[in-house]
């Protein structure tokens, strides 16, 4: 993050490197509770595997908070069939008192029906890191081909190529805290409030109070609203996002709360009261007399193996009292409702999903076009945004080095979007009443398949490599297509991807 006034100063790393990595230096365990320890935000899997053994009761209650550490994943993972597979995926980001580089060489190919074109983009992610004591730090850029064609993204862009910061931070780490400051990825619960999507800046704080509650407590800068003025002025409004968050793990149930405030303006630096884990957000705005958002979210899982329940509800704004036109505003809701049941173990995981949820039209939104819960364009919780509903029901199968996945989904999407100027038609009309889904509704019904997996790994000296490559396939039907009328129409899109993982430790 940039320092300017009392802005919280980030640590940034000029990056570079040429090799890469995989296995591990270090087995699972000798990884212990007290060692520092790098968040990994690449997949290859481990997290699927992770979830896939909680839903079995073969580990304790994952925490809700992630992307995982590297050592809660090894630890976990130790002495089961899926041990060596993790070690090579998580490698090189064991090292220990010492600096590791890594390079994701990869393509991925798509095919659009409705452009007709086959399109391959390259990408890579290319960095360093290393620890000393209780102290990582870590400096990785992506590359990414895919960038240069996104309409929102609004950074440099060079022969097709365009790039940016993904997980750049400094972190300390002990038995029951934990204090990290850079950029990286946050998810909460189902994604609801925050879906992890994309990194920023921020500095983290988390703390374990007792043998079932812990707090986490974050406040970080996003990116600028701009507002064009008579066609040459220029108006930048700064943008930040604070959160804390209660949670209580006990036996096989899990809760928390979390509370976010989406707060800005042009030349408004971070203000105190949103720098303490302890202020109750919402109250202090109030008092203040800012027109900031907050946005509470609850979440709850109950895992009785082969059985697990999950829900996340989330409340932008609702209206206790009645005394006024504006009082009148609908509630900005939304949630999330899944279950999954393992239906087989041996001789791999297979296991049935079915989920359900929904936000309503205006949650995310606000009157001041900067507070709303957007980062980059794109929104900082639920993947679709506000005004709609999706249904999903599938299957999926884990093996000790690959996965896939069988998917079916119904969605039912309004016209309302985050990014609609905001509008109050409950003021001048008492009979007003909110419609959800909104104006004309556009259906689609498709299924989903797709599969990934490790082709091979090798070692050579203090390199070593991973081939990961996976294709999927999305046939969709649609009805009101972009909220015409009457309007149909049948898309299909298939991918492929390749990517080999290289690592090198111990300069």
């Amino acid at each position: 993050m940039r320092a300017r006034g009392t802005h919280i100063a980030m640590v940034l790393m000029a990056v570079f490197c040429f090799a890469g990595g995989e296995e591990l230096a270090a087995s699972g365990a000798e990884l212990n509770l007290y060692s520092p320890d790098f968040t990994t935000n690449w997949d290859y899997g481990l997290n699927r595997i992770y979830r896939q053994m909680e839903l079995r009761g073969e580990i304790p209650l994952l925490d809700p908070v992630s992307p995982y550490t590297v050592g809660d994943i090894l630890r976990a993972l130790g002495g089961t069939k899926f041990e060596e597979y993790a070690k090579r995926a998580v490698y090189p980001l064991t090292e220990r008192e010492n600096l590791f580089a890594i390079w994701t060489p990869g393509v991925w190919c798509r095919y659009r029906s409705w452009t007709s074109k086959t399109t391959a983009f390259g990408r890579m992610k290319i960095g360093l890191g290393g620890t000393y004591k209780n102290w990582s730090f870590v400096g990785i850029y992506r590359l990414d081909s895919g960038y240069y064609s996104d309409p929102d993204y609004y950074g440099k862009r060079w022969r097709r190529i365009a790039g940016k910061a993904d997980q750049v931070y400094i972190r300390w780490g002990g038995e029951k805290v934990y204090f990290q400051i850079g950029k990286d990825y946050l998810r909460i619960a189902e994604g609801m409030a925050l879906s992890g999507e994309k990194p920023y800046e921020r500095a983290q704080f988390g703390l374990s109070l007792g043998k079932y509650f812990s707090i986490l407590w974050f406040i970080g800068e996003l990116d600028e609203y701009i507002e064009v003025v008579d066609t040459t002025d220029v108006v930048i409004y700064n943008r930040y996002l604070a959160g804390h968050r209660g949670q209580l793990k006990w036996k096989n149930f899990e809760a928390g709360f979390t509370e976010l405030m989406l707060f800005g303006g042009v030349g408004r630096q971070l203000e105190f009261y949103y720098l303490l884990p302890f202020y109750a957000l919402h109250a202090e705005q109030l008092n203040h007399r800012w027109d900031d958002n907050t946005l509470w979210s609850f979440d709850f899982k109950v895992v009785v193996p082969p059985v697990r329940v999950a829900f996340e509800g989330i409340v932008d704004d609702f209206q206790i009292e009645h005394e006024c036109p504006a009082d009148r505003e609908p509630p900005e809701v939304g949630f999330k409702l899944a279950g999954d049941v393992a239906v087989l173990s041996e001789p791999m995981y297979m296991t049935g999903s079915a989920s359900y949820e929904m936000v309503m039209p205006y949650t995310f939104n606000q009157p001041n076009p900067w507070n709303r819960y957007l980062y980059e364009n794109k929104p900082l919780g639920a993947k679709y945004g506000d005004d709609y509903d999706r249904f999903e029901v599938g299957v999926s199968f884990t093996g000790d080095r690959w996965w896939a996945d069988l998917g079916f989904f119904r969605m039912r999407r309004g016209e309302g979007r985050i990014d609609d100027p905001w509008t109050a038609p409950w003021i001048d009309d008492p009979n007003w009443k909110v419609k959800f889904p909104s104006g004309v509704v556009e259906t689609t019904t498709g299924f989903a398949v797709g599969a990934q997996g490790e082709v091979f790994s090798w070692r050579l000296w203090k390199i070593r490599g991973q081939f990961i490559c996976g294709g999927s396939l999305e046939y969709r039907w649609i009805d009101n297509f972009e909220h015409r009328e009457g309007e149909k129409t049948q898309r299909y899109e298939a991918k492929i991807s390749f990517e080999s993982k290289l690592g090198y430790c111990g300069f």
